[in-house]
């Protein structure tokens, strides 16, 4: 499968995953706020492409890529749940804890984004 193809198939398959994603409301399932539980997803999916082609464009190979997208996606999930543990037990006072919660889900979009476009995205060969 030529690079383009692969390039092709993988952004395809984030769009898609994005539009599920967005009728099944999985972010706010999965705790996020319901007035902002699409805008992390549109936040984070720029973010995680950017953040795919960097990795891409610095040689790293697939296997590392995966793994450390994937633990940062986890990292990024825990903050944003702790975040929100923390607002809620604030009474909603607790601004450091607000930020965690929010930017914590525009993370863990970002890195769930370039962990999915790792999958597929060509790996680029040192020669």
């Amino acid at each position: 499968m030529t690079h383009i193809k692969r390039l092709t198939l993988s952004l395809l398959g984030l769009a898609m995953l994005v539009g599920l994603a967005m009728t099944f409301n999985v972010t706010q399932y999965l705790g996020a706020h319901p007035w902002w539980s699409g805008k992390v997803i549109w936040i984070g999916i720029p973010i995680g492409t950017l953040l795919s082609l960097l990795a891409w464009g610095l040689h790293v190979a697939r296997l590392p890529r995966l793994i450390g997208f994937g633990a940062f996606t986890i990292l990024s999930f825990s903050l944003a749940h702790i975040g929100k543990s923390r607002f809620a037990a604030s009474y909603a006072e607790d601004m450091f804890a607000g930020q965690m919660w929010y930017f914590g889900w525009v993370a863990t979009c970002a890195f769930c984004a370039a962990t999915l476009i790792s999958i597929f995205w060509p790996t680029r060969q040192k020669h």
